[in-house]
């Protein structure tokens, strides 16, 4: 049965404002029924996957405050206001590994979490790189890594948690990288 018809937004409140990131209620009415959902208003993000050559990436292991540990990740960021998803991925493998990408393109997008969060991620992969130097954000604790793609893969799996986004894009690439590789 499709009810997108008769559903229908009755209201929407702020509950509480980041820097980053805000929680809204929304109300919502199907027929007569009325019900109400949490939503954590993002916005767009991107994340890179970004080849030294046909087998090896670069990641980093980041301090995730959310979750008070070190994750394996490949780069990735929030689109700033007034700036494209392209420049946005730019930004961030410079910000964050040190390198620009002569190659940049684009996978796909996702919704990364649309139980409770708008937020979608840009996936892209970077070739041709070239080191330009990092460019940290305050507070930003991160170490940078090379490693071989099927390697990077397997520690993922067998990671107690992994970064969902960087076990999908890596996979990705070991089943169609392929296509995005080639000179």
């Amino acid at each position: 049965m499709d009810n997108s018809a008769q559903l229908r937004l009755v209201s929407e409140e702020v509950l509480c404002k980041g820097r980053r990131v805000a929680l809204i209620q929304r109300i919502y009415e199907l027929d007569t029924v009325r019900f109400v959902r949490d939503v954590v208003k993002f916005g767009e993000s991107v994340a890179v996957v970004p080849f030294i050559n046909e087998r090896d990436v670069i990641l980093i292991k980041q301090f995730r405050a959310s979750v008070n540990d070190w994750v394996l990740e490949i780069p990735a960021g929030k689109v700033e206001v007034g700036e494209d998803v392209y420049e946005a991925a730019r930004r961030e493998l410079i910000e964050e590994i040190g390198y620009d990408a002569k190659t940049l393109v684009k996978v796909t997008s996702l919704y990364m979490s649309p139980g409770y969060s708008d937020e979608v991620l840009h996936l892209f992969v970077a070739k041709d790189l070239s080191f330009v130097g990092q460019a940290l954000e305050p507070g930003e604790l991160l170490n940078v890594v090379v490693v071989d793609l099927d390697k990077a893969i397997k520690e993922l799996i067998e990671s107690r948690v992994a970064d969902v986004k960087t076990l999908l894009a890596l996979s990705l690439m070991k089943v169609f990288g392929h296509t995005y590789l080639k000179t």
